[in-house]
């Protein structure tokens, strides 16, 4: 089978397989597999992305950061 994809895609889902260990091919297969259920049903979403995380992270760190300042205040 051969598949075409944007060139930014391609190049997001290389790194994705380098980070996780895999080849291209088997992080195309496990993200597919991923996202069908057994039933055939899409699978409902369970990750939040990298981005979402570094910006709760970074929102977790100005709170921690005010909360330190009002505390030295005291």
């Amino acid at each position: 089978m051969k598949l075409r994809l944007p060139a930014d895609l391609k190049d997001r889902l290389a790194e994705l397989a380098t980070e996780n260990g895999r080849s291209l091919n088997a992080e195309v297969i496990k993200r597919l597999e991923d996202s069908i259920e057994p039933d055939g049903r899409p699978a409902k979403s369970k990750a939040i992305d990298h981005r979402t995380l570094d910006l709760f992270a970074e929102k977790v760190g100005q709170v921690l950061d005010d909360r330190e300042k009002k505390r030295a205040k005291r």
